[in-house]
Parts: structure tokens; sequence; C-alpha cells
């Protein structure tokens, strides 16, 4: 279990407490420790409290955000205060950069941007003629839906889950995720075209081939997505999130 020093980094609105930056508590255990004359909001002690046992936790599952999250707000609108929260080894007392070392471990995955789809689709024909060697937008993994009413193209492709719904719903076993890039693998032997996988997937991001009725999900090209390349607006784009 690590310590830690949760520091005021910033004040960006009116503190009336009034906290200041450079204030900060320590975590030890289950203990909380503040130096001597000084003290702690208790509005944002009490935001940030469900948030403080789980840093002090090392969290080895891929998709959590909390091992890379390392700041939070008080709820005061007004206040605006930004706390930034330090895990320190409790041996050596040194920071720990976990958050830091694990971020280049994240898998990256295809990000969409909504906003930027001309509605080429593009995107469809490079992945279908990738996978399927013809010209198909049924066959692409990657798919664009107009929104008539707010007049939008929107890319829809697989999100990568880190708690793949399609694989735990698949009962041929036919969904596996590759141990280099963690995309979503179908083994076209194995599966039955049920379509089980799509109704579990939350993202409406799994299709199936015109043809022979086998699930398409997004394997992200081994780590080189042909759509991205190929996106002239780069409405979609590989990488990550994390901060």
């Amino acid at each position: 279990m690590f310590d830690l020093k949760v520091i005021v980094e910033e004040v960006r609105g009116f503190c009336d407490m009034p906290m200041t930056p450079g204030d900060y508590f320590e975590v030890k255990g289950g203990r909380i420790y503040i130096p001597e004359g000084k003290y702690i909001c208790l509005w944002a002690l009490q935001s940030m409290m469900p948030f403080l046992p789980l840093k002090q936790r090392s969290i080895a599952e891929e998709n959590d955000w909390v091992p890379y999250t390392k700041r939070i707000c008080c709820p005061d609108p007004n206040g605006q205060v930004i706390y930034r929260i330090e895990t320190i080894d409790p041996v050596t007392q040194r920071i720990v950069e976990k958050e830091e070392t694990e971020k280049s471990d994240i898998m990256p995955r295809i990000i969409v941007d909504g906003e930027k789809c001309s509605g080429c689709r593009a995107c469809e024909t490079a992945c279908s003629f990738e996978h399927t060697g013809s010209f198909c937008g049924e066959n692409s993994r990657i798919r664009i839906e107009k929104n008539e009413i707010e007049g939008k193209d929107i890319p829809f492709v697989c999100r990568q889950c880190g708690n793949a719904l399609c694989i735990q719903a698949c009962p041929t076993s036919a969904l596996s995720k590759d141990d280099k890039t963690k995309a979503i693998i179908v083994d076209d032997k194995s599966c039955i075209g049920c379509k089980a996988c799509a109704s579990a997937c939350p993202f409406n991001s799994i299709h199936f081939h015109h043809d022979t009725g086998k699930a398409l999900i997004c394997n992200l090209c081994g780590g080189d997505p042909v759509c991205v390349r190929r996106c002239p607006v780069e409405s979609i784009s590989f990488g990550s999130r994390v901060r």
C-alpha cells in the first residue's frame, strides 16, 4: 500500500478557506496527517475520500483510469481548487512514478472525433479492401452512420474494451484479445454468426460479413490501422487519451 501526498497545485477561482498553492496533507495507511497549524477543506476532502483508498493500491487492470489520474478539483465551482495526488513509496519516501511508467503500456486504440468527419467513407472502403480485397462498405469493420436530424456523420468502430462484453457473450469462444495490441480477434472457424457479440456490444460497433455472416470486429490492423492512414480529415486517430 502506498502513502499519498495531496498538494494544492492551483487555485483557479476564489477559495474562502483559503487554501493556497503548496498546502498539503498526507495519507498513511488509514490516517490523514495535516501539518501543524494547517487545515484541509471539509468539502474538498469529502469529494476525494472515495478516490484516496484506491490511489493507495497498485491496480493492474489495463483499462482502469485510477492509476493514471493525479488531479482532482474541489466541488466548489467558485473555488476551483486543483489538488495533485502524489504516490509515495512508504519505505524510500520517494514519489512513485507509476502513473508515468505505466502510461506507455496503455494500449492505443482508434479515437473518433465525430465533429471532423465529412462522411466520405474512405475509411470504410480502405478497411474492406485491406481485409477482404474488395471495396464493399458492408464488409468494413468501421462504419459511418449519418445523423439526419443533426446533419452529422459519425464513425463507429470497436472501442477495444478492457472488460469486453462481446468476448463474454460468444458461445463458441470465437473472440479473444491479441497479446500484443489487445485488439479483439475473431476466429472465423469458430464464429457461427449468431450475433450474440453484437447484442452484448454497447457501442454498436460489431458488424457481419455480407457473404459469410461472420463477425467483423476491428483488429487494429496489427497496430497500424489502415482506416486512420486513409482518413483525409483526421476524424479518426490511433493513440490514447490518457493524460
